[in-house]
Protein backbone atom coordinates (compact mmCIF):
# COMPACT_ATOMS: atom_id res chain seq x y z
CA UNK A 1 0.00 0.00 0.00
CA UNK A 2 2.64 2.33 0.44
CA UNK A 3 4.10 1.77 -2.60
CA UNK A 4 0.93 2.79 -4.02
CA UNK A 5 0.78 5.95 -2.48
CA UNK A 6 4.66 6.83 -2.87
CA UNK A 7 3.47 6.32 -7.03
CA UNK A 8 0.49 7.97 -6.54
CA UNK A 9 2.14 10.78 -4.80
CA UNK A 10 5.18 10.60 -7.75
CA UNK A 11 2.12 10.80 -10.57
CA UNK A 12 0.54 13.65 -8.36
CA UNK A 13 3.93 15.64 -8.86
CA UNK A 14 4.34 14.46 -12.68
CA UNK A 15 0.57 16.22 -13.29
CA UNK A 16 1.54 19.31 -11.44
CA UNK A 17 4.70 19.73 -12.90
CA UNK A 18 3.26 18.93 -16.02
CA UNK A 19 0.24 21.91 -15.72
CA UNK A 20 3.53 24.13 -14.78
CA UNK A 21 4.66 23.65 -17.60
CA UNK A 22 2.17 24.35 -19.89
CA UNK A 23 1.39 27.55 -18.38
CA UNK A 24 5.07 28.73 -18.25
CA UNK A 25 4.59 27.49 -22.63
CA UNK A 26 1.18 29.86 -22.72
CA UNK A 27 2.97 32.43 -20.70
CA UNK A 28 6.14 32.10 -23.27
CA UNK A 29 4.30 32.01 -26.84
CA UNK A 30 2.36 35.01 -25.28
CA UNK A 31 5.77 37.21 -25.05
CA UNK A 32 6.81 35.42 -28.15
CA UNK A 33 3.59 37.02 -29.85
CA UNK A 34 4.81 40.65 -27.92
CA UNK A 35 7.93 40.36 -29.12
CA UNK A 36 7.12 39.65 -32.80
CA UNK A 37 4.41 42.74 -32.58
CA UNK A 38 7.45 45.18 -31.18
CA UNK A 39 9.81 43.35 -33.64
CA UNK A 40 7.08 44.90 -36.97
CA UNK A 41 7.18 47.95 -35.31
CA UNK A 42 10.22 48.70 -34.93
CA UNK A 43 11.12 46.95 -38.27
CA UNK A 44 8.44 49.60 -39.86
CA UNK A 45 10.07 52.80 -37.71
CA UNK A 46 13.47 51.46 -38.99
CA UNK A 47 12.14 51.98 -42.94
CA UNK A 48 10.61 55.21 -42.09
CA UNK A 49 13.80 56.56 -40.80
CA UNK A 50 15.84 55.10 -43.37
CA UNK A 51 13.33 57.09 -46.21
CA UNK A 52 13.44 60.17 -43.95
CA UNK A 53 17.38 59.88 -43.89
CA UNK A 54 17.42 59.84 -47.41
CA UNK A 55 14.92 62.29 -48.14
CA UNK A 56 17.11 64.78 -46.14
CA UNK A 57 20.36 63.50 -48.08
CA UNK A 58 18.64 64.00 -50.99
CA UNK A 59 17.60 67.82 -50.19
CA UNK A 60 21.19 68.68 -48.64
CA UNK A 61 22.86 67.77 -51.96
CA UNK A 62 20.34 69.99 -53.64
CA UNK A 63 20.65 72.81 -51.30
CA UNK A 64 24.21 72.10 -51.72
CA UNK A 65 24.13 72.64 -55.52
CA UNK A 66 21.74 75.26 -55.18
CA UNK A 67 24.43 77.09 -52.75
CA UNK A 68 26.96 76.55 -55.14
CA UNK A 69 25.13 78.20 -58.06
CA UNK A 70 24.01 81.17 -55.29
CA UNK A 71 28.24 81.43 -55.11
CA UNK A 72 29.02 81.37 -58.64
CA UNK A 73 26.32 84.18 -59.34
CA UNK A 74 27.33 86.35 -56.53
CA UNK A 75 31.57 85.84 -58.05
CA UNK A 76 30.37 86.38 -61.49
CA UNK A 77 28.58 89.57 -60.46
CA UNK A 78 31.42 90.60 -58.31
CA UNK A 79 33.54 90.17 -61.53
CA UNK A 80 31.12 92.10 -63.81
CA UNK A 81 31.42 95.48 -60.85
CA UNK A 82 35.03 95.34 -61.22
CA UNK A 83 35.25 95.00 -64.52
CA UNK A 84 32.50 98.12 -65.22
CA UNK A 85 34.45 99.70 -62.47
CA UNK A 86 37.91 99.11 -63.98
CA UNK A 87 36.74 100.32 -67.57
CA UNK A 88 34.79 103.91 -65.28
CA UNK A 89 38.27 104.27 -63.87
CA UNK A 90 40.15 103.92 -66.79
Amino acid sequence: MEVLQVLEEKIAQLIQKRKEDLEKITQLRAQIQTLESQQERFLEEKQRLEEALLLRDNKDEEFAEEREIARMAVDELIQNIDTILEQELS
